[in-house]
């Protein structure tokens, strides 16, 4: 029983050093700054993802020509071929409508019992063919990054985590 403990001990420590590494990750400048590029990124519609992948599958940061240079100070390197995206392109039309009351929903007549009119602005959706680019194919700024730092030596600590999980999994089966 005392042994259980003490593995039980073993595991808070290493979910304790876990949990502070995690806390030192999320509130570091480096984190901070990755957030805030990729908040630069648009999130591309189902469709658009699709046409991405369909053209380029190994995309992973994808941004105009233009929004390259100003949000990330990259450049489109030179002969790239765009990846084909839509775009909303909507187009505004005036048209003539009766008037209608706004209270009643009512056709709004004039003296004469003629219905009156009115010229309204129509947004009319629409699409347009545009180019986005991968960060593979733009050089400049960097890009920053969060990765996970490779494993060079043991974890400290990582037989006893692993006895102590094999442990209570063996106790619970």
């Amino acid at each position: 029983m005392a042994d259980a403990k003490t593995e039980k001990q073993k595991v808070k420590e290493i979910t304790d050093k876990l949990e502070e590494g995690l806390k030192e990750l999320f509130e570091s400048e480096k984190y901070k700054s990755y957030l805030s590029t990729m908040s630069k990124f648009h999130n591309y519609s189902f469709n658009n993802t699709l046409l991405i992948a369909l053209q380029r599958p190994d995309a992973t940061l994808v941004a105009g020509y233009q929004a390259w240079q100003r949000n990330f100070n990259r450049h489109v390197n030179k002969g790239e071929r765009g990846i084909r995206i839509l775009a909303p392109a909507p187009y505004k039309i005036k048209e003539e409508r009766d008037k209608l009351d706004p209270v009643t929903g009512e056709v709004v007549l004039d003296k004469d019992g003629m219905p009156q009119t009115e010229e309204v602005e129509i947004k009319i959706p629409a699409f347009r063919a545009v180019s986005v680019f991968d960060v593979a194919q733009t050089d400049g700024e960097p890009i920053p990054e969060l990765e996970a730092k490779e494993l060079l030596s043991t974890v400290e600590g990582y037989e006893d985590f692993i006895k102590a999980i094999t442990f209570d999994f063996v106790k619970i089966s």
